[in-house]
């Protein structure tokens, strides 16, 4: 059976844009569910008000200067695979001339120190600077004034975490109302009176767990 030039045109363009649509969806960036029904893009979202992180919280664009003591709490998304920290940074001493390392984001938290700057992970060597510091895992990791003289400038812990459901019962201070009888004209009537009380109220909440 012959088809005319009409018909194979029309096929022709449905599979022209049948495959522009395949391609679209391959580029398409990934995007995984969190937190109930929302989704979001690959990406880092962090607090530094010891709030959880959320779709709503800051976005990781550039890197992040450690100049104070900070709690940092991150949400890492990459490839489909949700990760949870936590970074605390403390400055240490009465120091002068003194240099900040820089908090970078990717698949893991890395530190960026001013060269010349020496630290140490854990209880481990001492060492001179000389490339960005993955921290994996539990990591606490120590850096210390340039030079020869080795006080210590800060001290960054990074602690991987996981979200977990918990419920938090409260007391809360309540007005209960109740019937008041009285005798007047020689019959009982009432009033409506309070007294105070309490009662339990569930929270539900989440919050970040160390994980082992």
């Amino acid at each position: 059976m012959k088809m005319n030039a009409w018909v194979v045109m029309v096929l022709f363009a449905m599979a022209v844009l049948a495959g522009t649509g395949c391609a679209a969806a391959a580029n398409a960036p990934l995007k995984v569910a969190v937190a109930g029904n929302t989704t979001i893009e690959d990406g880092v979202y962090y607090t530094i008000n010891g709030a959880m992180p959320t779709v709503k919280s800051t976005r990781y664009t550039a890197p992040i200067v450690l100049n104070r003591t900070l709690n940092i709490k991150y949400m890492i998304i990459k490839n489909g695979t949700v990760k949870y920290g936590i970074i605390n940074h403390a400055l240490t001493g009465n120091i002068t001339n003194r240099t900040y390392p820089k908090l970078i984001f990717n698949q893991t938290p890395i530190i960026e120190l001013e060269n010349g700057t020496y630290y140490q992970i854990g209880n481990g060597n001492m060492t001179l600077y000389n490339g960005t510091i993955a921290l994996t895992g539990n990591t606490i990791l120590k850096y210390f004034k340039n030079s020869t003289n080795t006080t210590m400038m800060g001290i960054i812990k990074n602690t991987p975490a996981k979200l977990v459901n918990k419920v938090r019962i409260s007391k809360v201070k309540v007005k209960k109302w109740y019937k008041k009888w009285y005798k007047r004209g020689g019959k009982w009537r009432y009033t409506w009176k309070y007294r105070w009380t309490y009662k339990q109220v569930k929270q539900a909440y989440q919050e970040l767990q160390a994980t082992a």
